[in-house]
């Protein structure tokens, strides 16, 4: 009689003998289950991809996977298999197993007779280990691995898992207690894959039809070499290909491996409907599904603009600026091999080229008539007052500063004060100084009753040196006490930055009553910022006060324009490419919390 109907017979009259067979059997229909991501799963739009993984199986439930190899010992193998073959195959299985799922894997090894060299275990470390190191020696007793397996199984296996057994053989071994075995592992609901090493025919014959009895699949190499890829080929859990799609796109192949599949879908900003479709060995097709949603957490870019008369400027109102120049002889140390003063000397010259002609402008300087050691603390003078086209004369006193003397900035602040006379529109000192007050004033103080005249002073800590750190603590002091901006050159390049920063008209940006950036008008400087509702404040005489609503990726330019004595605003909007505002956020968040 063929082997498959003594089978056959053997599974029928233990089906109408016991009602739990029965029972078994109907319940293994194709089931699948996208384990990872969770229905919960929530990201943010830098992530344009995500891994998927589950578990698809015909011969039980998907919540777990009960895995068993056992491994054939016999010494056969130092010949069939001198390279080890097989316990490459197996380990790269369990290393193929989605990370995700919930799998138990154990060890069972069998020659004359089975032991168990692992337990079911989630340690995936641990049975590779043991599949490692096998031995190689004895006879070879397929029932007797089987049964070692099954009780397993049935003491540490979970309800409603999938059970596998990975059988792997070079030999033959008693037909008639091996099919008993399978029977018996039918009935326990336990499916076995078998992998023959070899070119017998009986051999092949007895596996094939145990793999059929329990709804298994069967494998044969001749080439040991073949053997790691045929481990990966066995239908571990009776799933023939699992496929994946996201919002109705193509299906794609996923990974398969050991009743685990994985694969990787693009995302997009919003629901994302990701079905994993699983076809059985004998054709039927099931599905699992989960949404998923993307947030997109996009950085919006803000810049802040001015228009008067229908040309770009600095300021709404007329503007009045005085820059106090620190020409102490701490000017003399050098930046790159050049003097301070010399570069300072150089970009002022440089940008008083490109002020705009409606800014008011005039120059003082401290430290620059008296030698050091005189201790002058009064050595401060205006080079050249607020006037009409005094561009020349500012760039030719430049030209002839020399520092030589103190640090009077206390009382340099407080000649600005006048310089002013009677201009009332919106002014500012910018104070250029490489170091802190040396004759004993109080420029924070200074710059207090400055801020009472409606005067600002902005201050640019110039190539501080090794005393960067408390100079700039002292001289950060200073701009708030007149609600300045301070503001740190290291080179000439920042020099000329922090100038064009400084003279412009300021402004914030705040969420409800926290100032979460600033800038000034004329830098076109991008301000990135967390989707939300600000307000833009332009520091000016009155101040300037525009909502603004920012959306992720959007690009906005809010234009204040005077036109007539009246202020009004536009925006224009566009996109930006994704930029992470997640830092941002958090800072923001953080600010607030500090209130």
């Amino acid at each position: 009689m063929h082997n498959s109907l003594i089978v056959l017979i053997f599974v029928l009259a233990c089906a109408m003998a016991s009602p739990a067979l029965g029972q078994e059997a109907s319940s293994n229909a194709l089931q699948i289950e996208i384990q990872s991501p969770s229905a919960d799963f929530s990201a943010v739009n830098g992530e344009t991809t995500v891994d998927v993984d589950g578990i698809a199986s015909a011969i039980g439930g998907v919540r777990y996977l009960d895995m068993i190899f056992v491994m054939d010992t016999s010494a056969s193998l130092k010949g069939t298999d001198p390279g080890d073959f097989r316990s490459q195959g197996a380990i790269g299985l369990v290393r193929n197993l989605s990370p995700r799922s919930d799998i138990k894997i154990g060890v069972v090894s069998f020659d004359n007779k089975g032991e168990l060299a692992q337990p079911l275990t989630s340690d995936r470390d641990s049975a590779i280990s043991v599949l490692s190191g096998l031995p190689r020696s004895g006879s070879t007793n397929l029932a007797a691995g089987i049964q070692t397996a099954l009780e397993e199984l049935e003491q540490n296996g979970r309800p409603g898992s999938s059970r596998v057994i990975m059988l792997f053989t070079d030999g033959m071994s008693n037909e008639r207690k091996a099919y008993e075995a399978a029977v018996q592992s039918h009935s326990k609901g336990a499916a076995i894959q078998t992998l023959l090493l070899g070119s017998s025919q009986k051999g092949g014959s007895i596996l094939d039809t145990i793999a059929w009895a329990t709804g298994g699949s069967f494998v044969q190499v001749s080439d040991p070499a073949k053997l790691p890829q045929a481990f990966l080929d066995l239908r571990t859990t009776g799933v023939e290909s699992v496929t994946l799609s996201v919002n109705g796109s193509a299906p794609v192949a996923a990974k398969l491996a050991g009743g685990t599949f994985s694969g990787n879908l693009p995302l997009v900003v919003g629901e994302n409907r990701i079905v994993a479709m699983a076809t059985s060995l004998d054709g039927d097709v099931r599905e699992s599904s989960v949404t998923v949603t993307v947030r997109d957490a996009s950085c919006a870019a803000l810049e802040v603009a001015a228009v008067k008369q229908g040309r770009p400027v600095i300021s709404l109102n007329d503007r009045a600026v005085e820059v106090v120049v620190d020409a102490s002889r701490s000017m003399w140390g050098q930046i790159d091999g050049q003097a301070k003063m010399t570069i300072a000397k150089d970009i002022l010259q440089d940008v008083s080229y490109w002020f705009p002609e409606d800014l008011d402008l005039a120059l003082r300087a401290y430290g620059s008539t008296s030698p050091s050691d005189s201790n002058n603390c009064a050595d401060s003078a205006l080079l050249v007052p607020f006037a009409e086209y005094n561009r020349e004369p500012i760039r030719g006193a430049i030209g002839g500063l020399r520092p030589t003397g103190q640090t009077p900035i206390a009382y340099a602040l407080k000649q600005a004060a006048h310089d002013f006379g009677s201009l009332q529109s919106d002014r500012a000192v910018v104070l250029v100084t490489d170091g802190i007050e040396s004759c004993g004033g109080d420029p924070v103080q200074a710059a207090r009753d400055l801020s009472m005249q409606g005067i600002a002073v902005h201050v640019i800590g110039f190539g501080l040196g090794n005393a960067a750190d408390e100079d700039a603590a002292s001289l950060r002091a200073v701009a708030n006490a007149s609600g300045g901006r301070y503001v740190v050159a290291g080179s000439a390049e920042e020099l000329k930055a922090a100038l064009a920063e400084t003279v412009a008209t300021s402004f914030s940006v705040y969420k409800g009553s926290t100032e979460i950036a600033t800038g000034s008008l004329g830098s076109k400087e991008q301000l990135f910022l967390p989707e939300g509702d600000y307000q833009v404040e332009l520091h000016s005489s009155p101040p300037q006060i525009v909502p603004v609503s920012l959306a992720p990726r959007d690009r906005v330019t809010v234009t204040l324009q005077k036109s007539d004595g009246h202020v009004s605003h536009r925006e224009n909007r566009g996109q930006i490419e994704h930029q992470s505002c997640e830092d941002v956020a958090s800072s923001i968040e953080q600010m607030q919390a500090n209130q």
